[in-house]
């Protein structure tokens, strides 16, 4: 397969170097920085969590009049607020039926695809992998989760999915399809807005922000807001019980993984809390069902973030 990866931060840069040394031909598309210069000039430096570390050279693409008409499958693991802003630079570029995959966080994603790529087959998935960046260049693959993904239409190339899932799980990343889209993308966004917007309030890792039972209450109540939008809208999540397994993810699974969103705040850039946290409030709003919880989150997030200029480093 001939693959192109939208985004190379943490998680793209994850599954871009993981699926390279599964022998796949894979390329990056990303805005030019630090990271897209380190990866150029020397790799990507995967470092496992014993420490072993190994090195795959992949193309990265910054133009993209750069790139070719001939993928076979888009991936997208952009920041959920820059999906029309980079499908619309890249799409001119494909071919118009290129079938596109998203692992992007939040919900929203699914519709502004198919608006911008009307003629595409639009796979959804959640992953619960997790990575950081070390330093520019340098991959820590710190969360190992699984992931799955399924169809956005009724009518879908299922031969192509099983070929994503077993590629996947083949490159270490293990994959499996599900029939239920919903079922997927509710289920993510509820890990989601359980970890994200409480580490990058708290600064903590996944496992040490649940670590009290201060820290396990939050997040109790912020799932339990989208649990009970999620039954309003009749749509069957993928655990039985949602609230024991984010807690049970976060101590067995992604605790040592520091969250996209505190990553965001630490470098002080915008977040995809309105993605996350607040696509509960809304729907909460559009139900008319109270999310105190996840309100709070979203406003405190809302502070860090329009308040970078003014944080006290020391006293």
């Amino acid at each position: 397969m001939k693959l192109l990866i939208l985004g190379s931060g943490a998680m793209g840069s994850l599954f871009a170097g993981k699926l390279k040394q599964n022998g796949l031909d894979v390329t990056i598309f990303n805005r030019e920085n630090d990271h897209v210069r380190a990866i150029q000039k020397s790799g990507i430096r995967l470092i496992d969590k014993e420490g072993n570390s190994s090195t795959i050279s992949i193309p990265v693409i910054t133009n993209p009049n750069e790139l070719s008409s001939d993928y076979d499958l888009v991936i997208l693991l952009i920041k959920a607020f820059a999906t029309e802003t980079v499908l619309k630079n890249v799409l001119p570029s494909l071919h118009r039926n290129i079938p596109i995959l998203t692992l992007q966080n939040g919900i929203g994603n699914m519709e502004k695809i198919k608006s911008l790529a009307p003629t595409s087959e639009v796979f959804v998935g959640g992953t619960w992998a997790g990575a950081g960046v070390v330093e520019p260049g340098v991959i820590y693959h710190r969360a190992w989760g699984s992931t799955v993904i399924g169809s956005a239409q009724t009518e879908t190339d299922s031969e192509l999915l099983t070929k994503i899932a077993s590629a996947f799980s083949a490159s270490g990343l293990k994959t499996e399809v599900s029939e239920h889209v919903q079922s997927i993308m509710w289920s993510k966004l509820l890990v989601n807005l359980a970890y994200n917007g409480l580490t990058a309030v708290t600064r903590l890792t996944n496992g040490d922000a649940i670590r009290t039972q201060e820290g396990k209450y939050v997040i109790k109540k912020l799932v339990q807001e989208a649990v009970q939008i999620a039954e309003v809208k009749e749509i069957a999540l993928l655990y039985d019980n949602p609230v024991d397994e984010c807690i049970r993810l976060g101590e067995e699974e992604i605790g040592m993984n520091t969250s996209s969103m505190l990553t965001d705040v630490l470098h002080k850039r915008e977040t995809e809390i309105d993605a996350i946290n607040g696509a509960i409030v809304e729907e909460g709003k559009r139900y008319a069902i109270p999310t105190p919880y996840n309100d709070m989150i979203l406003n405190l997030v809302k502070v860090i973030e329009n308040s970078y200029s003014k944080i006290v480093d020391q006293v």
